[in-house]
């Protein structure tokens, strides 16, 4: 049975399949040109940084944007066509990228990093204990003084982000439950006479903070984004 995450793999097959090269759905050229990207460089502030770890990297949208900054960049993700898209699409774009399929809950690249960042993986580890082992293997890649970008899904204590999509289940302790076909090899859990499978966590800005600094990590700087419509938030961070 494969673990509820391992289901991106399948994700990513249908966008290859659809023709497009990331998850955001990009065009290759427009690939650097996502907000996140924007987002990050603030962060780093002019610092230099030489090496990066890019967790849930995908095709490497992320990963290429470190690179372009002349970071040498290690990405890792658990979907093997994701991983072979940003192989693809770095050969194309005659940048050097380290592609890894792997589990970011459960990986050791043997090496240490002194800028890691997370390519909205966070909110898709949604049992606590994948999320402990996130963080637990970032602590173990990090160099003594690096830094670490979170970007992440939040939102507000008791409001359901998702109410108006009646395939979701949205509980208190902010599991995001999804329905999906009967083919996915999945942990099922039963809800309300109906079968889910768990697909994000989603907690509240407190309970984000609350969590980065229980898991032994400082927060240097953070800030809460706003969509245009008021209904999805994200935290971003930038920890050691």
């Amino acid at each position: 049975m494969k673990k509820y995450y391992e289901l991106h793999e399948e994700f990513w097959q249908g966008l290859i399949e659809k023709g497009h090269v990331s998850w955001d759905k990009e065009s290759e050229k427009d690939l650097l040109l996502r907000e996140r990207n924007s987002i990050l460089l603030k962060y780093l502030n002019g610092r230099k940084f030489y090496n990066a770890l890019d967790l849930g990297c995908g095709s490497g949208s992320q990963s290429f944007y470190l690179s372009s900054l002349g970071i040498n960049c290690t990405g890792i993700d658990i979907s093997q066509t994701a991983i072979n898209e940003g192989k693809r699409l770095a050969n194309k774009l005659d940048m050097h990228i380290e592609f890894v399929c792997g589990d970011a809950c459960d990986f050791n690249l043997d090496k240490k990093f002194d800028l890691i960042t997370d390519s909205c993986l966070l909110h898709c580890l949604v049992l606590e204990k994948d999320r402990s082992k996130f963080f637990d293997r970032i602590k173990a890649h990090l160099t003594k003084d690096g830094k670490t970008f979170i970007y992440t899904m939040i939102t507000d204590e008791g409001v359901n982000p998702f109410d108006e999509l009646d395939y979701f289940h949205f509980d208190k302790d902010g599991i995001l439950w999804s329905e999906g076909p009967d083919r996915f090899d999945v942990d099922w859990t039963i809800i309300n006479n109906k079968k889910y499978f768990p697909h994000r966590r989603v907690y509240s800005l407190e309970k984000q903070k609350e969590e980065i600094i229980t898991n032994g990590f400082k927060i240097l700087s953070d800030e809460v984004l706003i969509s245009d419509d008021c209904r999805n938030k994200t935290y971003v961070a930038w920890i050691e």
